[in-house]
């Protein structure tokens, strides 16, 4: 079957803060993130519009191939996912903005293994009628094709590790609930919320610190390919990369690490506090 040509890209490539919530909805978190983490989140800013104009400047005719075409998708739901998981924590939703997180992992890993093989596995989708008409239904037919890039998130030095992590946290465990939704509780009393969107500093500075790390893997990757899409002048990226992993892994802010205990896979949280000036504490799941 012949595979079709690719049309020009549309890019949007304008990121920004989330808005000012009305007047009498929840704002304590779009406050306080402003005035505690206002630095990392406008990194986070910086890095998803570097990523818009290098997008936009790859739309030229000479670039514009099949390989362009099935990173750009994945690399645009991971941009839009990483933008509106930025807009959620600034709302105080971090269980949206941990699920998005999880989300775009998986998006740009997918991209990573298409880049590596060449888009082969697009292609042959393609070749295989992937876009089609459906007569019987009066239908344009995509058809799904079930993938993911599980060999990526194994091997991966940042995605692996973080998606491992988000994935647990996104996932309706006992454990990842409480954290999100009754980080009150103790071994006393159970403390459940529901629509909190309360400021909240360990499960602010977790998300951004993913954020800005998934601008790195993103970042690394544009460099890796520069071919791709263009990029004919990489030290602003691996510059911006620099500063994303810097700010990550700063020190006193709430991190997450993989621990093993009596044989089974846990998490320890570290500096996790609800708000700037309370005593750190540490948090096992």
């Amino acid at each position: 079957m012949a595979i079709p040509r690719v049309a020009p890209p549309r890019v949007f490539p304008v990121a920004g803060h989330a808005p000012k919530p009305p007047t009498g909805g929840p704002a304590d978190a779009h406050r306080q993130t402003s005035f505690v983490l206002g630095a990392d989140a406008e990194l986070v800013v910086e890095g998803l519009t570097l990523e818009g104009a290098v997008a936009q400047a790859a739309t030229g005719a000479r670039l514009r191939t099949q390989q362009l075409a099935s990173a750009l998708g994945l690399w645009s739901r991971a941009w839009l996912c990483r933008l509106e998981a930025l807009h959620a924590l600034e709302g105080g939703n971090y269980a949206a903005a941990v699920t998005l997180i999880r989300s775009a992992t998986d998006f740009q890993a997918a991209q990573i293994y298409l880049l590596r093989q060449g888009a082969a596995e697009w292609l042959m989708w393609l070749e295989q009628g992937g876009i089609a008409l459906a007569p019987e239904e009066h239908a344009t037919e995509y058809r799904l094709h079930a993938f993911r890039a599980a060999e990526v998130l194994a091997a991966h030095p940042i995605l692996g590790p973080l998606y491992r992590m988000v994935m647990d946290l996104s996932m309706p465990h006992f454990g990842a609930t409480l954290m999100l939704a009754g980080s009150e509780s103790t071994p006393g009393r159970v403390a459940i919320t529901f629509g909190d969107r309360d400021f909240h500093l360990g499960l602010a500075e977790l998300c951004l610190g993913w954020l800005l790390q998934l601008h790195v893997a993103q970042a690394h990757t544009l460099v890796e390919h520069a071919e791709v899409f263009g990029v004919t002048t990489p030290a602003a990226l691996e510059d911006m990369a620099r500063q994303s992993a810097a700010a990550a892994a700063r020190d006193g802010r709430c991190t997450m690490e993989a621990v093993e205990r009596e044989g089974i896979k846990r998490y320890l949280v570290h500096n996790w506090r609800r708000r700037p000036g309370s005593a750190s504490s540490k948090l096992l799941l």
